[in-house]
């Protein structure tokens, strides 16, 4: 039976932590349905997510980013993808933030995002696989730590911690912004916030197609 090499596991916890922090299109779509839905849509928001990131963790465990070099062209229509969809979803926040704000006692059942439990699991999921570039630079971070080089058990054991720090960073944004001075804060700037958030998931989404195109 394969051992787990338990220096490897904590060297990637200490660098791993240090990278969940770092703002993106999951922190984002983590904040805006906190703001405007309640925790039950967060809840399976979040758990979708860490369903995505678990594959794109998978692939890189298992030599994906190897795949994605050799064939440029799944390279291009992986990012195009996950590009259209940042765009996508960037352009129904814009939109959103140029229609009257509906009243504040409706405000957080009325946004973008669909309040079945499935629909919000789907969303945090699919936000996750937009980012599939991220199996690249995965692969890099485990290269680091060394888990390429350990047992398939260690790599797995690596997994289970990215997805348990990354839920619980995630988890606790959510909860700073389900407080009542966010949302009374979200409620006053609405137009600015969204407009905000939309412009940043369409610039993310332009720049990793454009990013692409280029190198290719």
């Amino acid at each position: 039976m394969a051992s787990i090499d338990w220096t490897v596991v904590a060297a990637f916890a200490v660098l791993w932590a240090a990278i969940v922090p770092t703002p993106g299109a999951n922190s984002l779509m983590v904040t805006h349905i906190a703001l405007t839905r309640g925790p039950h849509a967060l809840v399976h928001a979040i758990a979708g997510n860490m369903v995505g990131i678990g594959l794109l963790a998978l692939a890189a465990l298992l030599g994906m980013a190897v795949v994605l070099s050799a064939f440029p062209w799944l390279r291009l229509a992986v990012h195009v993808f996950g590009g259209l969809y940042l765009i996508y979803f960037g352009v129904l926040l814009l939109r959103r933030s140029r229609q009257p704000a509906p009243p504040v006692a409706a405000q957080p059942a009325q946004g973008l995002a669909p309040t079945s439990g499935w629909k919000m699991f789907g969303l945090g999921f699919a936000t996750a696989l937009s980012n599939a570039q991220a199996i690249v630079f995965i692969t890099s971070i485990f290269a680091v730590a060394g888990i390429l080089e350990a047992s398939l058990l260690t790599g797995l054991i690596c997994l289970a911690v990215m997805i348990a720090m990354n839920a619980a960073y995630l988890g606790f944004l959510g909860w700073l912004f389900l407080r009542p001075t966010p949302r009374r804060l979200y409620a006053r700037f609405r137009r600015v916030f969204e407009a905000t958030i939309g412009a940043v998931f369409t610039l993310f989404g332009i720049r990793l197609i454009l990013r692409e195109i280029l190198r290719t």
